[in-house]
């Protein structure tokens, strides 16, 4: 069912965004799957082209006429029908790859592709072999005419599947790095002990949504060799960590997870997406097999089981008409899960987003409400989604109707996390509805989501920043998770909302505080690693609170120790300088440690001398410490040392925390004092060694450099491995890992190394924090580091370093800023630039002037982002540089890039320091626009030597004894490879060519005594030779025993000229001993056909020979002299798919489109879709859905698949959150303290960002124009500039004053004004007055008059100053309920008015101020709002009501203000003018009980008064008095002044009937209230009481009642009601359109309680949900 609102409203969520690191999530197939990096789009054989170094022509190209053998046209048949039914946006095999057998009549069976180039998984390969066939019976697969190495990459990636059917055959164990990427670590139990902070929710729960890893080609999924990453180390606060990537999270990640106690999910993936291909793999995940079952959701828990992790995030934002019935499926896919993973006894959860709705497709609710609450709601003793993930756009109202559906659902409130986007926001400075978000007593009502946490790693350039910034983040920017928010942050700090828990539990705890990351490795106290690293697997147990500091002086400053370590790569670090007699606590841990009489403590530390350190431990549960035997003392060294204490006094106690005590007598300057590693445990023992240790595979860079794998057996007590090598006599780590099979980045030696082996060892490290014994095991190069050479270093980037130093982009608080595209690293999804300003230009300045030769810019691809397709590449941009003149000037223009990295070589050399990038076009087209661009390389010098074919791309092969043949994988095109039999010769036994690229192979090469090692270099068109490497050669025996002929060439017959085609020629190779047969191609190097003769006509018997062995057996040819007749077409495939996606309207593209055409010869030919001749049929451009369309061409038919989808939903999310940040900043600042014309820029901005929203036709170039519109003009505001300057100015007067009078009062009001958090701009004027009044001099007074003698000149009062100010009044929001308007609908019917209130403020000399009156100037209008009450059934059908419906009336309460009277009385005591208020007015307050039927019908119950009003009674003054009177009764001179007397008059409004044919008749509803005017009158009264009209102003307009009158006659509809949300989206007006524009699209939904006060929630919930039918429905189950 269509739902039409849904249609509308519906547009963009969670992302995985336009910008940002976590958006190549959202191209994804299925599971954020886009290939890697080193993962060729391409399939592998698609443009690869193979070639034999012979003396003979090079084989046919493209162009000329190849054959296909029966097998072969077969075989395009299946694979064609199984192409199209495939989606189609998946990779499509091409021509070349299905006739791969007829390019090189190579083998039967073809190549297993790469794992560089597949990025399906490797095991299922095999079985999409185009002509792939069983092997016979003890015989090798036929042997391919080039030789390839058969190990893939032994870099371990992502485990990620292309297609359901993928993932269906996936086995547990069938891929050759799953022993590498299962995770080793159990999920570790956890304890919540005495809460800290005073308002964190120990209920409270947090979930983060990670992007954990980088995506950059050579970046693995255990790890890496750089510092900087995400290495995170706040466990205690997370209840899961969902890994953003994709389905399988990495081993590192699940290891230091379940180390921490916490859970770690997956990530199911749905696009945003509405097209028809996302649409059906969307409905292909649910479908069941034939007992109703879910054969994927079995994977998924099978999955989980096998790798070690927890479960799924499920994010579902695929919608459109094949979705939208699929709501339950969905929900019994879900419960399925749930029992199978209990069968298999590996529990599985699920965390649900908010995008997909039960019944109407995707839909943001913004919270668990009407449209989703079935994903939550129990069967049984299960429950489909354990988590509920609110998308962003909450608030109070609707996290409101969150915990009560909650409630009602039987769950837990907590169970719902309220979702912070912190990829925009930029992590801490994320601006967040608090006030929604908490309680009365300040503590979260709701748990917490967190969107892209790891975006906080772009904040900072180094590793150390990623931590301070992370400690921000917990912590706060009080530092301390006991502490509460300051008053001047917004950031409250997840320790200040959250409890946390420790997986310090049971009998042993051991840290070193390893954080996963470093710059160094140490090993007791030394390093053995002296570069960076990042294995997240190993990382242990930070300290729970950071940092809990108790002192009586300074506090020392705790933080990470990268440089000093014991073990891993850092330390914690306590320094800072000391006064005399200062004590001091560190609270490190909270714990639950069971000591027993065998318990000891073991403690690493350094430094420290001049104080006393002391381990503590509190055995209460609330912390508490004391005791002799709970405090241990350490013996404080220069170096590391270790002490350990016996802990059996304390046996039978449990430990629940753990803190250093510092006691100092005299003052220490400098003072630092390092923990190195903390141990608690009763297990003294040391693990057992490793055993069984193997180099399972390895591959040589060169005799110098190497990756490997290695594997062996490990123990329980075991908590992680540390592998070692030896060079010359030193140990050096290489890494460390949780697993027994590990994968080693870098096996090295030095130059001077001797031999061709190198010595590998294991240590187990215990839990208990002790090493075993070493395993040890040789890796054998099979060379000395004399048969190879090292390339040149390459030219030095001179980019990093560079400044910013001009931008046309917004600043910007979060992360991925200008600055991340400089470094010249890929280290993470956020170590890149991204804008949502689609062009512009930046201007850097380099370090100094330099002389740029050649220009490198990394896109989206070269991070992992959009691999497959390059849409998010940048495409169109220029490069400028400004030269000594001062003038911009053009250095390259680059236009229609999609590649992944532009590598462009400059026309000439330019020397500049300041250069500019100008983005024209962002993308190639992607939805998901934004610029990403992840490093600006630049050089000074080429590359000019040439880069060698890579060792593991080389093969050798031993044909026979003595002949052996090279093949080289993936040649560059134009590349020339010599092939020599000594290191050092410069002559080569060979040499290959090629002009396209592609595979390359030797001819036989024959030696009289087999060599170990050939060598070779390769040069490139324009370069110098390479460097010198090698290729072992096998050793084992190897001798032909026989040759026969195992198949003839298919083809037969020859026309006179023609050349010989041997395809489909086979040979069986026969050796001897128990070597199995070989199949060899005639195509090969070594085989020779004799006899054929073009010109002979007749039949020819040809003879083979193999290696110039004979081959046994002949086959026969006939050549013919007559001329062939002409070719009949025998079939049609396509080579190139053209255009296959589409959106309604659309016009058939077939440009791209080819097709090849088979011949009963067996030739084929090549045409475009657009060639002459060509027809297709079958394509509507109106039609939504698959359509397959024919080719038809010379009486021959092809067909293809097209999909149409409906037009692509807005995305607007981004829009949103922007204008809800813009009106914040209208509370701040950076706004009240802007300049006029800023302000109002912003809010032009933001009116029109508003519009666009409530636009439902808006482009999504409007919305990306508004949302930067609105960016940039926020950044605009200059308030805080202002501000400070402002604020300066203030504090430097009030220094003068208080110079001047210390006790001055004023001071005091000064200083907290300056101390406030948001104070006025008026404000600050008004005090910059009052403090230079007090600085003014005061005035000179005269005496009028004679003296008399003696007499002294009385003082004259000066004349005070009249001061008049200005004051808005906000206007009142009122709510009426309305019985015509459906519950939840709203609507304005009288628009607000700010009122104006006039002081007038008396200032004498001395600054001193009295308010004289205060007058309204013009009264607020009152903003009323029209709130419906009216509740329509939720559960009648479309098709009309069959059965009893049982109508309730509701019980509505409405409480109304009632306005307190104005009372005026004379006081002669008070001067004329003067008032003053002896009683304030209080509103009263009245409450109606009304009941409303199902027709909306009202009935008053009873009225009662809550609260009488207290009436204002107000002191008018009469007395006049002279002004210049002296004090001393001065009678020279009296000056008396008329009296200006203020007066109010009412003014009656007026009424207006209209009539309303949509109103019953006789039905009246009032949609204006009247409102009376106001008239003043200015009055002169003079001393004699005579009274003179001086004027008269209108200060309020009177407001016409305006009442609406039905004459329409009552008719009885019969039509069925529809949903909700059609039926309100039916009865919106503009005005409330208008007046909705500020609020969230969710208000469309039904009643969230807005506006109305817990009784009325919890009365209007009974009739919502009575309305839902959901009532009625718990009482059925029951």
């Amino acid at each position: 069912m269509k739902n039409p609102l849904f249609e509308k409203r519906c547009r963009y969520s969670i992302r995985k965004l336009s910008v940002g690191a976590c958006s190549l999530m959202i191209g994804s197939v299925l599971f954020a799957n886009q290939a890697l990096a080193e993962e060729v789009a391409i399939p592998a054989n698609e443009t690869r082209t193979t070639a034999v170094a012979t003396e003979q022509a090079s084989p046919a190209t493209s162009d000329q006429p190849t054959t296909a053998s029966p097998e072969v046209l077969k075989q395009l048949e299946e694979t064609e029908n199984k192409v199209s039914e495939q989606p189609i946006s998946e990779e499509k095999p091409t021509l070349d790859q299905l006739t791969a057998a007829d390019k090189e009549v190579a083998s039967p069976v073809a190549e297993a592709p790469k794992a560089e180039e597949a990025p399906v998984a490797t095991e299922n390969k095999a079985e999409e072999a185009p002509v792939a066939t069983e092997n016979k019976t003890e015989e090798k697969a036929t042997v391919s005419d080039i030789p390839k190495k058969e190990e893939k990459s032994l870099r371990p990636k992502e485990i990620k599947f292309d297609t359901w059917e993928d993932l269906l055959k996936w086995e547990p164990g069938a891929r050759e790095d799953d022993a590498i990427n299962r995770s080793s670590v159990e999920l570790a139990k956890r304890y919540r002990g005495h809460v800290v902070n005073e308002k964190a929710n120990k209920d409270a729960k947090v979930e983060a949504l990670a992007n954990t890893n980088s995506k950059a080609k050579d970046h693995a999924s255990v790890g890496g060799e750089e510092f900087k990453a995400y290495a995170f180390d706040y466990w205690q606060y997370l209840n899961s960590m969902v890994f953003w990537e994709g389905l399988v999270p990495t081993p590192d990640v699940i290891d230091a997870g379940h180390r921490n106690g916490v859970p770690v999910l997956g990530t199911l993936f749905f696009n945003w997406s509405n097209s028809i291909a996302d649409q059906e793999k969307f409905a292909e995940a649910l479908k069941q097999d034939e007992d109703g079952t879910f054969p994927i959701a079995r994977k998924l828990v099978d999955l989980a089981k096998y790798y070690g992790f927890d479960g799924y995030f499920i994010n579902q934002e695929t919608t459109g008409d094949i979705v939208t019935p699929l709501g339950k499926k969905m929900r019994d896919f879900m419960l399925y899960t749930k029992e199978y993973s209990a069968q298999v006894n590996h529990p599985v959860k699920y965390s649900w987003y908010d995008a997909m709705t039960y019944e109407y497709g995707r839909y943001h609710e913004d919270g668990l409400g009407e449209y989703n609450y079935q994903f939550m709601e129990k069967e049984g003793d299960k429950v489909p989604a354990d988590h509920f993930f609110a998308n962003f756009n909450w608030t109070k109202e609707k996290n409101d109707y969150s915990v009560t559906m909650a409630k009602w659902l039987g769950r837990s409130q907590y169970d719902v996390f309220a979702g912070l986007e912190l990829q925009q926001g930029g992590s801490y400075k994320t601006k967040v509805k608090w006030d929604a978000l908490l309680d009365e007593n300040g503590k979260l009502r709701l748990s917490l989501g967190l969107f892209a946490p790891d975006t906080i790693t772009s904040l900072g350039k180094t590793g150390e920043d990623y931590h301070k910034n992370e400690n921000i983040f917990f912590t706060g920017y009080q530092g301390d998770p006991t502490g509460q928010k300051p008053d001047d942050k917004d950031w409250y700090g997840i320790a200040n909302l959250v409890a946390d828990r420790t997986p310090a539990v049971g009998r042993t705890f051991t840290t070193s505080f390893n954080t996963g990351h470093g710059k160094k490795w140490f090993v007791d106290g030394k390093v053995s690693k002296d570069s960076e690293w990042n294995y997240r697997s190993v990382s242990g147990i930070l300290p729970t609170w950071r940092w809990w500091q108790t002192s009586s002086g300074a506090k020392l400053q705790a933080d990470y120790d990268f440089e000093d370590a014991y073990n891993g790569g850092n330390s914690l670090k306590f320094a800072g300088d000391l006064a005399e007699n200062t004590n001091q606590d560190i609270r490190l841990y909270s714990t639950k440690l069971e000591v027993t009489d065998k318990t000891k403590l073991r403690v690493a530390h350094k430094g420290g001398k001049g104080s006393k350190v002391y381990v503590e431990f509190a055995t209460q549960k609330n912390y508490t410490y004391g005791g002799e035997n709970a405090r241990k003392e350490l013996t404080l060294s220069d170096d590391w040392t270790k002490d350990e204490f016996d802990l059996s006094a304390l046996a039978g106690q449990t430990i629940y925390g753990i803190k250093l005590t510092f006691e100092n007598t005299a003052a220490l300057k400098g003072y630092q004092f390092n923990l190195g590693e903390l141990t608690v445990t009763d297990n003294q023992e040391a693990p057992q060694a490793p055993t069984a240790l193997k180099v399972a595979k390895q591959s040589l860079k060169n005799a110098q450099e190497a990756e490997a794998i290695v594997q062996f057996t490990g123990n329980k007590d075991a908590d992680f491995y540390e592998v070692y090598e030896k060079d010359g006599d030193a140990w050096r780590l290489l890494t460390g890992s949780s697993a027994t099979t590990i994968y080693l980045p870098k096996v090295s030696r030095s130059a001077s190394a001797t031999g061709t082996s190198q010595e590998l060892k294991v240590v187990a490290v215990g839990k208990n924090g002790l090493r075993s014994e070493a395993a040890t095991t040789n890796f054998e190069w099979g060379m000395t580091v004399q048969d190879t050479s090292l390339p040149r270093p390459l030219a030095e980037n001179i980019v990093p370093g560079a400044t910013v130093i001009g931008s046309t982009f917004p600043d910007t608080e979060g992360g991925e800023g200008i600055e991340g595209m400089l470094n010249g690293t890929i280290t993470s999804l956020s170590d890149k630039w991204s804008s949502a300003q689609l062009s512009g230009s930046v201007d850097i300045r380099l370090t100094q002037p330099r002389r740029v030769v050649r220009w490198v810019m990394d896109h989206a691809g070269a991070g992992g982002e959009s691999v497959n397709d390059g849409l998010m590449n940048t495409k169109d941009f220029d490069l400028y540089y400004k030269d000594e003149a001062g003038e911009w000037k053009l250095a390259k223009a680059v236009r229609g890039n999609r590649a992944h990295v532009s590598d462009i070589t400059l026309d000439s050399p330019i020397t500049a320091q300041d250069w500019r990038l100008h983005v024209i076009t962002s993308d190639n087209g992607t939805p998901w626009k934004a610029i990403r661009i992840y490093n600006w390389k630049m050089y000074e010098t080429l590359d000019t030597e040439s880069q060698n074919i890579p060792m593991a791309k080389v093969a050798a092969r031993v044909l026979t004894d003595n002949k052996i043949q090279l093949g080289f994988s993936e040649v560059p095109a134009g590349a020339t490879i010599t092939v020599y039999d000594k290191a050092d010769s410069q002559t080569p036994i060979a040499t290959l060519n090629t002009v396209v690229g592609g595979d390359l192979a030797t001819e036989p090469l024959s030696f009289e005594k087999r060599p170990s090692l050939l060598y070779y270099r390769t040069q490139l068109p324009g370069k110098e030779i390479s460097n010198t490497l090698a290729v072992t050669i096998p050793q084992d025996e190897r001798k032909i025993k026989s040759v026969s002929l195992e198949a003839a060439p298919k083809k037969t017959t020859y026309q006179g000229g023609e050349e010989l085609n041997l395809k489909g020629g086979l040979l069986r190779v026969k050796y001897e001993g128990e070597e199995a047969d070989e199949v060899i191609n005639l195509s090969h190097a070594g085989v020779v056909v004799n006899g054929y003769d073009a010109h002979h006509h007749g039949e020819q018997e040809l003879t083979v020979t193999y290696l110039g062995l004979p081959v046994a057996g002949s086959f026969k040819v006939q050549v013919t002299g007559e001329e062939a007749g002409p070719k009949e077409v025998a079939a049609l495939y396509i080579s190139k798919q053209p255009k296959i996606d589409y959106f309604v309207g659309d016009t058939l593209d077939l440009s791209e489109g080819r097709f090849k055409v088979l011949y009963d010869d067996e030739t084929e030919t090549e045409h475009s879709f657009t060639d002459e001749g060509v027809e297709i049929t079958g394509y509507d451009a109106q039609k939504t859905g698959r359509q397959k369309l024919e080719l038809h061409y010379q009486g021959q038919t092809v067909e293809f698949d097209v999909l149409v989808s409906p037009k692509a939903a807005i995305n607007d999310e981004y829009l949103k959150q922007e204008i809800t940040s813009a009106q914040g900043r209208k509370e701040t600042l950076a706004y009240t303290f802007a300049d006029a014309a800023k302000q109002a820029a912003l809010v032009e901005k933001l009116d029109a960002a508003k519009a666009i929203l409530e636009n439902h036709d808006a482009s999504q170039e409007a919305v990306n124009q508004a949302l930067n519109d609105l960016k940039q003009a926020g950044a605009d505001l200059d308030g805080v500039q202002l501000y400070q300057t402002a604020k300066e100015e203030l504090e430097t007067l009030l220094g003068k004053v208080r110079e001047k009078n210390a006790d001055d009062p004023i001071i005091a009001q000064a200083e907290t004004l300056i101390g406030s958090t948001n104070p006025t701009p008026a404000a600050f004027a008004d005090m910059k007055e009052k403090l230079n009044k007090k600085l003014a001099p005061a005035e000179e007074s005269h005496h009028v008059g004679s003296l008399e003698e003696g007499e002294t000149a009385p003082t004259v009062e000066a004349l005070p100053e009249l001061v008049v100010e200005t004051e808005t009044q906000a206007f009142e929001r009122q709510e009426r309920p309305s019985g015509d308007l459906l519950l939840g609908e709203r609507r304005i019917v009288q628009e607000g008015v700010e009122g104006q209130t006039r002081r007038l403020i008396e200032v004498d000399a001395k600054g001193n101020r009295t308010l004289l009156e205060t007058e309204v100037v013009k009264e607020a209008v009152a903003e009323i709002t029209e709130v419906g009450t009216k509740v329509e059934s939720r559960v009648q059908p479309l098709d009309g009501v069959k059965d009893l419906t049982i109508s309730n009336p509701a019980l509505v309460i409405e409480e109304e203000k009632v306005a307190y009277g104005h009372e005026e009385r004379v006081n002669p005591s008070l001067q004329a003018g003067e008032r003053r208020i002896v009683q304030a007015g209080v509103e009263g307050q009245t409450r109606r009980l009304i009941e409303v039927d199902t027709e909306g019908n009202r009935t008053l119950l009873e009225t009662e008064v809550v609260k009488e009003a207290v009436a204002e009674i107000t002191e008018v003054g009469t007395k006049v008095e002279s002004r210049v009177q002296p004090l001393d009764g001065v009678k020279d001179l009296t000056i008396s002044n008329p009296a200006l007397v203020v007066e109010e008059e009412k003014l009656a409004y007026g009424h207006e009937e209209r009539v309303n044919p949509s109103l019953k008749a006789g039905e009246h509803r009032l949609v204006q209230a009247g409102v009376e005017g106001l008239r003043r009158n200015l009055v002169e009264v003079d001393t004699e009481g005579n009274r003179s009209l001086k004027g008269t102003e209108l200060i309020k307009e009177t407001v016409t009642e305006i009442v609406e009158i039905g004459p329409k006659v009552d008719v009885q509809d019969d039509k069925p009601l529809a949903p909700a949300p059609v039926a309100q989206a039916a009865k919106q007006k503009q005005a409330q359109a208008e007046a909705q524009a500020e609020k969230p699209e969710g208000k469309q939904l039904p009643s969230t309680g807005e506006g109305v006060d817990a009784n009325l929630l919890a009365l209007g919930l009974v009739g919502v949900l009575g309305g839902f039918g959901l009532l009625a429905q718990k009482k059925k189950e029951e």
